[in-house]
């Protein structure tokens, strides 16, 4: 494929594939109209587990990147991005678009890939499955070459070792001066770092929260760090988000108390949030929240790229899966436990031994650990969404997050065991 935009469609080159001919979806091609546009057309077969694909060749070169899009209308089809799946697929490679939105009566969706590291010829697939009666007709599959995609690298400072008991926020002015001379985009303060606890919970424009946006000025970073809030009669364990300003991004309520903070006299959150910064979409998750994979999933449904983790203590061991299973960077910083940074694949920052299984590239590009001056730096390039079992690229990869991965008869939302609930 030469440079530009390629309409697919109007290529007589398509091929339909079935693995099963007796699982096969219908497909077909027409065309219509003065202007001869044409459609795909897959019909299912009246079985729910119809599968099949459409395939169409095309040479994609080394080192660029593609914009896959498409445009159609679904039929019959409530959850259209696990009933259809739209990807290039090529030795060792591959790349797929991931959700589609609505655009008046036709569902769109366009997704910029990475191409692969040598020129080859691959497919460019659009697959039909598990609708027994569904239909979709595609007015638009194009595929458009484009310059590589960019590093997009964000750099996150955490406090690294345990924390005195009488830190003072003296003690977390310096900290954040030390970090600041590492010219980190955000530098992230544990849970409640001011030693106040629930009872002498702070006003909104308390001393802590000045602290934080006074050094996100002074040092051109965002902060954030939690402590305790009152709200009226209400209070509940807060973390502020200041920009490179020392202006308030955003402030995101714990969501999930742990008993203990209930029995101070600490109210739950009522959502969940995420923040545009100029580095990456940021969702946080504040200690006690991290034990349920609910939160990571929701944030990562949300948008979030990176999500902040500032605790008193929490599992080390959880953060591979939390970060890989949603596709995340995940940064902690602690009271008593170890800083850690991951990356989208389960990476740990500074990890010196890769376990066979995970099968992939890392996005993190560099990391120092500074225990002297209680510091965890590591860089990661937020353009790389690695996943465990890599292979090439998401279409053979850990699911992470991308619904068109998920492979049983019916989508895993609201999903039951069996003719009963599961035990």
């Amino acid at each position: 494929m030469g440079a530009g935009r390629l309409d697919c469609l109007r290529s007589r080159k398509w091929q339909f594939i079935a693995p099963s001919p007796a699982l096969a979806p219908r497909f077909r091609k027409i065309s219509a109209g003065l202007f001869s546009r044409v459609s795909l057309i897959a019909k299912g077969n009246g079985r729910d587990e119809c599968y099949g694909y459409a395939r169409f060749r095309v040479q994609l070169k080394a080192e660029r990147s593609y914009t896959l899009r498409v445009r159609l209308v679904a039929e019959g089809i409530d959850y259209i991005e696990h009933h259809v799946v739209h990807g290039l697929y090529g030795p060792s490679y591959s790349g797929g678009l991931f959700s589609l939105r609505s655009e008046g009566a036709f569902l769109v969706g366009e997704e910029r890939i990475a191409g692969p590291e040598r020129a080859m010829e691959a497919e460019l697939r659009v697959y039909f499955r598990y609708s027994a009666r569904g239909r979709v007709t595609w007015k638009e599959i194009s595929l458009e070459e484009r310059e590589p995609i960019p590093p997009r690298l964000a750099t996150f400072a955490c406090r690294e070792g345990r924390v005195p008991e009488a830190a003072t926020l003296a003690y977390w002015g310096e900290w954040l001066d030390r970090a600041g001379r590492r010219q980190p985009d955000i530098a992230l303060l544990p849970e409640a770092f001011d030693g106040v606890s629930p009872g002498a919970a702070q006003p909104a424009d308390g001393p802590a929260a000045a602290l934080l946006a006074a050094k996100a000025r002074q040092w051109n970073m965002y902060t954030c760090g939690t402590v305790y809030e009152a709200h009226g009669d209400l209070v509940h364990n807060v973390a502020h988000l200041f920009d490179r300003s020392g202006q308030l991004v955003g402030k995101y309520e714990k969501f999930l108390p742990y008993e203990p903070e209930l029995d101070s006299g600490l109210s739950p959150g009522k959502e969940l949030r995420v923040f545009d910064t100029d580095f990456a979409r940021i969702g946080i998750m504040i200690c006690y929240d991290s034990w349920f994979p609910e939160v990571a999933k929701a944030l990562a449904r949300m948008g979030a790229e990176a999500i902040l983790l500032p605790n008193a203590g929490y599992s080390e061991e959880l953060m591979p899966a939390r970060a890989a299973d949603n596709g995340v960077c995940i940064a902690a910083s602690s009271l008593l436990h170890p800083a850690g940074i991951w990356g989208s694949s389960g990476e740990r920052a500074g990890e010196t031994v890769t376990p066979d299984s995970r099968e992939s590239p890392s996005a993190i590009q560099s990391a120092e650990h500074d225990c002297a001056s209680g510091l965890l730096v590591a860089t990661v390039d937020l353009s790389k969404k690695y996943s465990p079992h890599w292979k090439g690229g998401p279409m053979a990869s850990a699911p992470a997050a991308r619904d068109g991965r998920v492979t049983s008869l019916r989508p895993l939302k609201g999903f039951e065991f069996g003719p009963g609930r599961g035990r």
